[in-house]
């Protein structure tokens, strides 16, 4: 007895991924070059979007100039084919190499006219694709270009549940640049505050709380924005978000707090409200571990932008802040070490502090760092150790630390501000060293003369010609006897 084809293929079909993975990239590439019939283009657009994640494909579908079959299959009149070809634009879009070719202006202005449609699940689609290509600078700039950052908005108050997420992770992505947050703010700052404070106040979805919490976070960086929040009284509910245990909400309302200080007109305020000590204890959390490791690189911004406050800096000792900066300058993440680094530079301008932190151990790894070969943490580095190097202790612990070979090796550098500070901490510690050897040599001196007067005058003072003196008189007693 023997089982029919369809019988074997449907048990085959639970054991079998029948997904499409990049092996088979060239037959999808064939698909989607010669369909023409809605069948045969679902069939491609099928094949494409189980391999749409890979940035093989994108890389392909681009050396192939294959990008304009798939967007335009986006005004496709069938509404599977639509929404198939809108998916796979989606993904594509996470690919930095795709998605400007993607989202071209004259596919963002289709998209726009697309928005009008009643279909729940196309208008969906429509979100996901802005949530994926907003993070794409080109792209951004097209968006706000072109003011459809208006109808991303609509998304986001959208009464769909789905899409109103994936409008929120949209504006986030395009309020990812100070500039964007500058232009998305000042359209009407009112209505941000009320809805994006309105859902984490009230919403019991963790996701929509956290990208509410984020776009907070990167509205943040517009001033007017933060000031605007300062003044509505919004800090408590940020630092009460930003001490809970949960790291889906403790983190991006931490990042709030930490960007809220970029603005020099609430550092105090932030204060006042114990930021110094909400970032001390992120820094704690051991960076080893990947799920935690924003957490010191969340921390080490907000210092960073706290200790800009010359007034501050002297309070940073008290709360623990030079210990958990000295921490993070040995931090694998660079972004975490470049920030610790700035802070470093920033406190180190008050001269306690950068003492305590050459003592604490900050001068190896800024060292280190100043040498890596990253540009961004190499200037951060050296303009903290140029910082640590303006007292004459530090000058010394720096040549007792085997610094000037380090820095003799940086004076090469091929980064020009790494190589023109690092000659001017060359010439400072070669005149520290002077100033060492100049006091040796006078304590020496002065010693000798020591030497000498004892030599000469002896243990009581007394001159050698009064000891002779007694001599004599001696002898002129002894006469008389």
């Amino acid at each position: 007895m023997g089982c029919g084809n369809s019988v074997l293929e449907k048990a085959q079909s639970y054991v079998m991924d029948t997904r499409h993975t990049v092996d088979d990239l060239p037959e999808i590439m064939n698909k989607v070059k010669s369909a023409n019939k809605t069948e045969a283009i679902k069939g491609a657009l099928g094949m494409l979007q189980d391999v749409c994640g890979e940035e093989a494909t994108a890389q392909m579908l681009l050396k192939a100039k294959l990008v304009g079959n798939v967007t335009g299959w986006v005004t496709a009149k069938d509404g599977d084919v639509k929404r198939l070809a809108l998916s796979c634009c989606s993904q594509l879009s996470a690919h930095e190499c795709c998605a400007g070719e993607i989202g071209s202006k004259e596919f963002l202005g289709t998209l726009t006219l697309m928005m009008r449609t009643k279909d729940a699940a196309l208008r969906r689609e429509l979100a996901r694709y802005f949530s994926y290509a907003g993070a794409n600078p080109d792209v951004r700039a097209r968006i706000l270009e072109d003011n459809i950052d208006d109808q991303v908005w609509l998304m986001v108050t959208s009464k769909d549940q789905p899409t109103s997420l994936l409008g929120v992770i949209a504006f986030c992505k395009i309020a990812d640049d100070p500039e964007a947050a500058n232009k998305l703010a000042a359209k009407d700052i009112d209505a941000l505050i009320k809805f994006f404070f309105g859902r984490i106040t009230k919403s019991d979805d963790t996701d929509v709380e956290r990208w509410c919490l984020v776009a907070i976070a990167r509205l943040s960086l517009a001033n007017e924005f933060s000031d605007k929040l300062a003044l509505t009284d919004k800090f408590p509910i940020l630092f009460s978000k930003a001490m809970d245990n949960i790291a889906s909400r403790k983190l991006p309302a931490a990042l709030c707090i930490a960007n809220l200080a970029s603005n020099k007109n609430l550092r105090v305020k932030l204060i006042k409200h114990k930021a110094y000590q909400l970032f001390v204890e992120m820094a704690k959390v051991p960076s080893a571990r990947k799920d935690m490791a924003e957490y010191q690189r969340v921390a080490a911004l907000g210092l960073k932008n706290l200790a800009s406050n010359f007034d501050l800096r002297a309070l940073a000792a008290k709360v623990g802040a030079l210990e958990a900066v000295v921490k993070m300058l040995r931090s694998k993440n660079l972004e975490t070490a470049r920030y610790a680094a700035k802070a470093a530079s920033e406190l180190s301008l008050h001269e306690e502090n950068g003492r305590k932190m050459v003592l604490g151990g900050a001068l190896k790894p800024l060292l280190e760092m100043a040498k890596s070969g990253d540009a961004y943490c190499e200037n951060e580095a050296v303009s903290a150790l140029a910082n640590l190097a303006l007292s004459e202790d530090n000058q010394k612990q720096f040549l007792k630390e085997g610094g000037m070979a380090a820095i003799e090796v940086m004076t090469v550098s091929r980064n020009p501000r790494v190589a023109h500070l690092a000659k001017k901490l060359m010439t400072r510690l070669r005149m520290a060293k002077l100033k060492t050897a100049a006091r040796f040599a006078g304590h020496v001196a002065t010693m000798q003369k020591e030497i000498v007067h004892k030599e000469t005058y002896g243990e009581g003072g007394m001159g050698m010609g009064r000891g002779r003196g007694g001599g004599d008189s001696e002898e002129s007693g002894s006469e008389e006897d």
